[in-house]
């Protein structure tokens, strides 16, 4: 016998074809301004910016509280009162922490309750639009970081967050000033970026939830610069820094303090699993391993994808190199084996991205072999899909559609986190956005640069937080979650606009004024800018989203005119009559607020209950938990008022229906209905 040698099929390491270090900085060619240009676009800037200062600062307290802004102005107050955000009835409020006490000290100065967090917000998107432009004009010069800043300072995403008193623009400022930081490290391997990333990753985890993502992208740079896990000593002990702050950010983040106190939050008898969840029509997804484990002769089949997967992995054998393009397509295999191909693709696309494999390497016959045995195990849970999946009522060709696709596609969650909200909220912008996004995707992947360029490290990063987002658990699907990645997103998409137009015959002034019409042109035809909303951002009309759809509304913030209702109650709730509130911050308006109404079945009950389910945590009123214990109060009295969402009666009124349930006001999403009590037998008319 003769001794195998390699054969022509088979492909070296990765560590075999790629060093370990990298130049300094590499990035894109810069279109140089000349001073007409430069000029010019310091007189657009200054208006555009204006105009920004003026859309976010203007009449501050003009919108009544949204109930994400009401439960910090709450927790505020309890700052002021107690010294740290501990509730009356026990327990602490940690979210946006660091927001709190500046929202605190506003109010210390004599700034409204309810304007001091929306400043505190309002100036943190502004003071987040330098760094915008630094990063702009890293990626490809001034040009860019100043179509960066105008799109982002017009935005009306941007800047109705900007008026939101929450966490999320004061967050996303926290964020792009650590992407600077991020880029110096990645491109430049200027360790001394490593302190102000801690300092920002402390902060943001102090200010929202999504300081994790930044926890979790600290470990990044290193391996975007090395092409392998094969870091030096020094390397691996630079890691060790980062690894505390993982911890306590991880820790603060996912505790939830709201459960400390002497007595329990929750009635003894609560059981969670009761409670219901936002259900939509992705919520009835079958569970495909459950369903194939009752199908015998289906298990039989799934040999097949099985077969496919050892061929692939003694494909995978014979390449003799366990790096990393290797144990990636392993882990793509298993996860098309247990039906989450989208989870597969994630780790094919990455792998290029982080320069752990090359197209070469991806495309080579043992990696042949694991898409043929991918496409099997595809093919096995299509078909099985189509055997056991029912088509939920009521809903149209792309619910269908997404809801078919959604078991196969769940993990991570892009779909309910990404997909269905923007495509509903920001279709044009969203498509758009993705368009550009796959292209500079493509193109970065195509450039063989030795080193590692500012997009690049920015793509990736993009990537890794969509993702770890999107596999986050989330009380709600709503844009805001992925806010803090929006001004990436326009970046990356400006410069590849910004490379089309260097790939046409346009050279100079020509190309530069091609280039920012064009990537003008593009944002002016996406649902994102909206210049009268801008110019009347304090008016009712776009305060109250008038026009818009409810899916658009929750992307802009919903509020509803809690003023007015609480105006009303005050002119008609006299007397004897007493007030059930179901409507989280209309208390603050009216305290002649009796009872609060929330249901142990309503995903906000175990946020909501304290002291054993009989006291409301925001509004220190008595807590009605069922509909059996609303009945015994509007028996109790003459007249009963019930606030509450116009969505729920529907399921309600037929259980009260004894009581005479009249609706006396609606405005928006919320409805008030008057209940009577039943005359006593003996004073009923014969």
């Amino acid at each position: 016998m003769t001794r195998r040698t390699r054969s022509q099929h088979d492909e070296p390491c990765a560590e075999a074809v790629a060093t370990d270090s990298a130049p300094a900085s590499v990035g894109s060619t810069a279109w140089p301004l000349g001073r007409l240009e430069t000029a010019l676009g310091l007189v657009i800037l200054a208006a555009v910016l204006a105009l920004a200062a003026f859309a976010r600062l203007k009449a501050l307290g003009a919108a009544p509280l949204a109930v994400d802004e009401y439960f910090l102005l709450r927790s505020t107050q309890n700052v002021l009162h107690h010294g740290w955000p501990v509730f009356d009835c026990g327990g602490v409020y940690s979210r946006g922490l660091i927001l709190q006490y500046l929202a605190a000290a506003l109010n210390l100065l004599g700034v409204s309750s309810d304007v001091a967090p929306r400043l505190v917000s309002a100036a943190s998107s502004l003071l987040g639009l330098p760094a915008a432009y630094l990063l702009g004009r890293r990626v490809r010069g001034p040009l860019l970081g100043w179509l960066a800043v105008i799109i982002l300072a017009l935005s009306l995403w941007e800047t109705e967050m900007a008026r939101f008193g929450r966490m999320y623009a004061p967050f996303q400022a926290v964020f792009l000033w650590y992407l600077v930081c991020f880029v110096r490290r990645s491109v430049d391997d200027d360790a001394r970026a490593d302190w102000p990333m801690l300092v920002l990753t402390l902060i943001g985890g102090l200010l929202w939830e999504g300081g994790v993502f930044l926890a979790l992208a600290n470990f990044m740079p290193v391996f975007l610069r090395r092409r392998s896990l094969g870091l030096s000593r020094s390397e691996w002990l630079g890691l060790l820094k980062f690894v505390p702050v993982f911890i306590f950010v991880y820790w603060f983040v996912t505790t939830d303090f709201r459960m400390l106190g002497d007595s329990p939050a929750l009635p003894p008898d609560y059981d969670p699993a009761t409670a219901n969840t936002t259900a939509d029509f992705l919520s009835g997804a079958p569970a495909l391993w459950a369903a194939l484990r009752m199908r015998h002769a289906w298990l039989l089949l799934y040999l097949a994808p099985l077969a496919a997967s050892v061929v692939a992995v003694r494909a995978l054998w014979t390449r003799r190199c366990a790096d990393l393009t290797t144990l990636g397509l392993l882990a793509a295999l298993v996860a098309a084996l247990a039906h989450q191909l989208l989870a597969a693709a994630a780790l094919w696309v990455l792998l290029p991205l982080f320069r752990f494999s090359s197209w070469s390497q991806l495309s080579c016959r043992a990696a042949r072999a694991v898409y043929f045995a991918m496409g099997v195990c595809a093919a096995f849970w299509l078909a099985f899909l189509c055997f056991s999946w029912n088509r939920p009522a009521g809903t149209g060709l792309w619910k269908t559609v997404v809801a078919f696709v959604f078991p196969l596609v769940s993990r991570p969650d892009v779909i309910d986190q990404v997909v269905w909200p923007w495509a509903g909220a920001v279709p044009m912008l969203g498509l758009g956005l993705l368009l550009l996004l796959a292209a500079a995707y493509v193109r970065v992947l195509r450039r063989d640069e030795p080193g590692v360029g500012a997009e690049r490290a920015l793509l990736a990063l993009l990537f890794c937080l969509l993702l770890a987002a999107c596999a986050s658990t989330t009380p709600r699907h709503e844009t805001r979650y992925v806010f803090f990645l929006y001004p990436i997103a326009v970046i990356v998409a400006l410069n590849e606009i910004a490379t089309l137009v260097g790939r046409s015959p346009a050279r100079g002034r020509a190309a530069v004024a091609l280039t920012a019409v064009a990537a003008m042109g593009l944002f002016m035809l996406s649902e994102d800018f909206r210049p009268r909303n801008l110019l009347e951002v304090s008016s009712p009309a776009s305060i109250f989203r008038v026009g818009m759809s409810p899916r658009t509304q929750e992307h802009l913030v919903m509020r509803a005119d809690t003023r007015a209702l609480a105006r009303w109650l005050q002119q008609h709730a006299g007397g004897d009559a007493v007030v059930i509130n179901a409507y989280q911050s209309l208390d603050y308006y009216d305290p002649k607020i009796d009872f609060f109404y929330v249901d142990r079945s309503d995903y906000n009950f175990e946020a909501y209950s304290c002291r054993s389910g009989t006291i409301e945590r925001w509004s220190n009123r008595p807590l009605l938990q069922s509909v059996g214990a609303l009945e015994a109060v509007i028996a109790s009295r003459p007249r009963t008022y019930l606030v509450t969402y116009a969505a729920r009666l529907k399921p309600l009124l037929p259980q009260l229906a004894r009581y005479r349930p009249q609706i006396a006001w609606s405005g928006g999403f919320l409805a008030v209905v008057t209940f009577a009590r039943p005359a006593p037998r003996s004073e009923r008319p014969v």
